[in-house]
């Protein structure tokens, strides 16, 4: 397998046009004001005219990031949304995979976590907990303020606010919940198979495609996992410092559309 470094030809293993493109969203393929590029999306175009196929995975719920990926439609491009908790289709919306907490499992999480500020994202909405001070940057959805977390609807993520000075938490399974992060400062715990690596995995189960054909772009601790699956891993340079050691290639940061510029590069190299 070879990578890439800011410039060059970007291939993965056996020299290859990759299959599959695996970008996450904040930090990654958005630019820092929350909006994806003219660029990103004629790259991303011009990928999928090639035959590869395009995965959105993001922490963000579905009904955000749709909105967000609006120009991107027309794609045939899957959605990994909630942190690997739903896969749907990026365009019809119909779901292909979810996995969900139940409400009991939240409440005890956010009791042991010793009542931080907390939020929960369900299947079509948001519910804020005490002390929660916004609705994150998950767009123009509507969040419901409430005291505890109620029965009823599963959960797919649960967001809680941790002091981003202390050492960060050991992400990674943990009983009955998985831990993850997308950013300083908040822990986000979900269902054991509701991460990247196991959603896009089940992706690639059925287009019948190995890792070993898939590049995948992120910049955050949830996104380690999935690029050491890929064939080829991608961080952004913006990216954190774990995240840029665990990749096998850099590219520009985000606000360079530094996944554009690879996106760019493979369709050039591999004609």
């Amino acid at each position: 397998m070879t990578g890439t470094h800011l410039s060059g030809c970007p291939r993965v293993r056996g020299d290859s046009r990759p299959a599959v493109v695996v970008t996450d969203l904040d930090g990654t393929l958005l630019l820092s004001d929350g909006s994806v590029s003219e660029r990103a999306v004629a790259a991303l175009r011009a990928v999928a005219a090639q035959g590869t196929r395009v995965v959105f995975a993001t922490a963000r719920p579905a009904w955000s990031a749709r909105g967000l990926l609006s120009a991107a439609s027309g794609l045939g491009a899957f959605l990994v949304s909630s942190n690997g908790a739903v896969v749907s289709d990026l365009d019809g919306g119909g779901v292909r995979r979810i996995r969900a907490m139940t409400p009991a499992t939240v409440r005890a999480e956010i009791a042991a976590l010793g009542q931080r500020p907390w939020a929960v994202d369900r299947e079509h909405d948001r519910l804020i907990g005490p002390g929660w001070p916004d609705i994150l940057a998950s767009g123009a959805g509507t969040a419901l303020r409430v005291g505890d977390v109620p029965d009823g609807s599963p959960v797919l993520c649960l967001m809680v606010h941790i002091d981003s000075a202390a050492p960060p938490p050991a992400l990674g399974v943990r009983g009955t919940v998985r831990w993850t992060s997308s950013g300083p400062g908040l822990l986000e715990v979900s269902a054991p198979e509701a991460d990247k690596v196991s959603a896009v995995a089940s992706v690639l189960a059925g287009l019948g495609i190995g890792w070993e054909r898939v590049v995948a772009f992120g910049d955050a601790p949830n996104d380690t996992g999935l690029l050491a699956a890929a064939g080829l891993g991608v961080a952004v340079a913006n990216a954190s410092a774990d995240v840029r050691e665990a990749a096998d290639a850099l590219t520009a940061c985000n606000d360079d559309d530094g996944v554009a510029a690879w996106l760019e590069g493979m369709c050039l190299c591999h004609v």
